[in-house]
């Protein structure tokens, strides 16, 4: 029995010594998992940290109203008889009137309107088009989009000395300019093309749509008649 009783001693010694491992055994688990935590807590906090939640906030990725406005796509050119690409014209036109157009090819580029059209582009889409005789006294190209009024490109025209002459030898004074030109010729029609021309002292040649009609509208009044052609 005495045997006995040391035996059963020494199987509770080394189980205490056991328990007593595996407790230090937990304890390395429990520091080891407590750093563990740490270092997730931290990646956590990296991850939803104030830059880099700026980074992929909404609002750095939404895009501009005018980027959104210039990403719309002018009208195509009509691709058939003669008939078709002038309905196809007074379309576009119709969009964006020629009296709006004008006003926002003045706010790019301040001046004198000396000539309004819808026409193609490289890319057969009809885009307004204008001459500006600008305040510095240049001739300024400016192209707009009829879907939408973005400024679609601008450059300084070169070579057209002629038509930078005409522009400041006949829009002086209270000349009627290009917009009232064109609000006075809407009633025939959707206005496609103002254009000032120097015959008979001096006048605005309009084209409407879609019928292809030409009018003279003077520089000293918005009466409109019908253009004769010589």
């Amino acid at each position: 029995m005495r045997r006995t009783s040391s035996v059963l001693g020494a199987v509770t010694v080394v189980v205490l010594a056991g328990g007593t491992l595996v407790g230090c055994g937990d304890g390395g688990s429990s520091d080891g998992g407590g750093s563990a935590s740490r270092t997730s807590s931290g990646a956590s906090a990296a991850t939803t940290s104030p830059g880099s939640a700026a980074a992929t906030s909404p609002a750095s990725t939404s895009a501009s109203p005018s980027s959104g406005a210039s990403a719309t796509l002018p009208p195509k050119k009509g691709t058939g008889s003669d008939a078709d690409e002038h309905r196809a014209e007074a379309k576009a036109a119709a969009m964006l009137p020629a009296p709006e157009a004008i006003g926002k090819a003045l706010a790019h580029t301040p001046g004198k309107v000396l000539s309004a059209e819808i026409d193609d582009n490289a890319q057969d889409r009809l885009i307004w088009e204008f001459e500006i005789l600008a305040k510095d006294g240049t001739l300024q190209a400016v192209d707009v989009n009829p879907a939408g009024g973005a400024i679609l490109s601008s450059h300084q025209e070169r070579g057209e000395s002629d038509d930078l002459a005409r522009g400041k030898r006949l829009l002086n004074g209270g000349a009627t300019d290009a917009a009232a030109a064109a609000k006075a010729a809407a009633a025939k029609g959707t206005v496609v093309s103002v254009k000032l021309k120097p015959e008979n002292g001096g006048h605005w040649s309009v084209e409407t749509g879609p019928g292809d009609r030409d009018w003279s509208v003077p520089l000293d009044s918005v009466k409109v008649s019908s253009e004769r052609h010589d």
